[in-house]
């Protein structure tokens, strides 16, 4: 049988989602994984403990994603919203999946905006989709992000898309510039995976109480230390909300990702002691990074710091063979669109005493 000829064309152009680095990673265990953005801390006692007791519930489906007040109450309080504003998802990525279908594109006609640098898994899926994709090149800065974005948007646009902070470079566009974008009218979705790690008031979710065309993705897989979990969510309009509730699978967020979501909301203050812990390492990892002779590394609000090498005599392709070479494994962007060729490489956050390691590993290899 020919397949090509009955599976959906647009497949045809969708390169595989490269993860041989998570694969490496599980198949040799002496690897330490700073590639991802993982948590390098295990979750929190209570979090193990709940995904314990619910073992011997597995049999059960979990409480439909539709309704599951009780979680998705604990987030609207989080998130200084309402419940009905929340939605729940496998993993935020399954949600962005479900609005890109809802939206409904008119195939290589409706458009979606977004931003150079930005996460690499969301070109595939809006294509996969039908949508049409133009970028926003933030070459004039971030404080003039919206007069950049709004240059880009034209009749077919259906809304812009942004990591905030933003993946890979850990960067904030300011409030102010997303306040602008709003006031387009166009549907802005800002995903916020890092926001835990990043300055008190960065994030924009109280806004979806006022504006109607925002949409907010969370997700637990970073500062809660839950990414094999798969848990995320969205804070929309209620009405769209419902629209997602419909189009989803049902029974979607499993029974652990449900009770592991209930503990890191009912033990918040043992979450925010490895938020400081991630923030405090990242900001000691920044300035020892900065110590080595042309390395640049970007200020950032996520767990993870992104570095620009091209000033260093190595490559960052080199810098990243070598840390492989030594145990660690980090990811490079020497072919990221909105970067200059092999200049840049990103370290997640990890334990301290691993980015002591790392550090000096660099600091030996610069010098060689």
């Amino acid at each position: 049988m020919n397949f090509k000829e009955i599976v959906n064309p647009r497949l045809f152009d969708i390169p595989d989602y490269d993860q041989i680095h998570v694969t490496q990673c599980w198949q040799d265990p002496s690897i330490r994984r700073e590639m991802s953005n993982e948590s390098n801390y295990a979750p929190i006692p209570a979090v193990q403990e709940a995904i314990r007791n619910i073992a011997d519930k597995a049999n059960y489906y979990a409480e439909d994603a539709t309704y599951a007040v009780s979680l998705r109450k604990k987030l609207a309080d989080y998130c200084s919203v309402k419940t009905e504003n929340v939605a729940l998802g496998n993993g935020s990525i399954e949600l962005l999946d479900l609005l890109f279908q809802v939206l409904m594109a008119a195939p290589d006609k409706d458009e979606a905006i977004l931003v150079q640098p930005d996460y690499s898994a969301y070109v595939p899926r809006l294509k996969y989709f039908g949508w049409k994709i133009n970028y926003a090149q933030l070459s004039a800065g971030l404080d003039k992000a919206a007069e950049q974005v709004m240059a880009a948007i034209s009749e077919n646009t259906k809304f812009v898309l942004l990591s905030r902070p933003n993946n890979p470079m850990g960067t904030v566009m300011p409030r102010e510039e997303i306040a602008r974008m709003l006031e387009t009218g166009k549907l802005i979705i800002v995903d916020e995976a890092y926001i835990e790690m990043a300055d008190a008031g960065t994030s924009v979710s109280e806004w979806v109480n006022k504006y109607d065309n925002l949409i907010v993705m969370r997700t637990f897989s970073k500062g809660f230390c839950l990414a094999g979990i798969r848990l995320g969510y969205m804070l929309a309009n209620p009405e769209l909300i419902r629209f997602i509730n419909r189009s989803r699978h049902i029974f979607n967020v499993n029974l652990a990702a449900m009770a592991a979501g209930e503990a890191c909301m009912d033990n918040l203050n043992d979450c925010r002691k490895i938020f400081k812990k991630l923030v405090d390492t990242r900001e000691w990892l920044t300035a020892e990074l900065a110590k080595i002779p042309g390395f640049r590394p970007i200020p950032s609000q996520a767990n993870f710091v992104m570095v620009d090498v091209k000033e260093s005599g190595k490559t960052a392709t080199q810098c990243v063979d070598y840390l492989l070479e030594m145990g660690f494994f980090v990811r490079s962007f020497a072919k990221k669109a909105g970067l200059e060729p092999d200049t840049h490489f990103r370290i997640s956050v990890g334990l301290q005493e691993d980015m002591e390691e790392l550090v000096a590993h660099l600091k030996d290899f610069v010098e060689k």
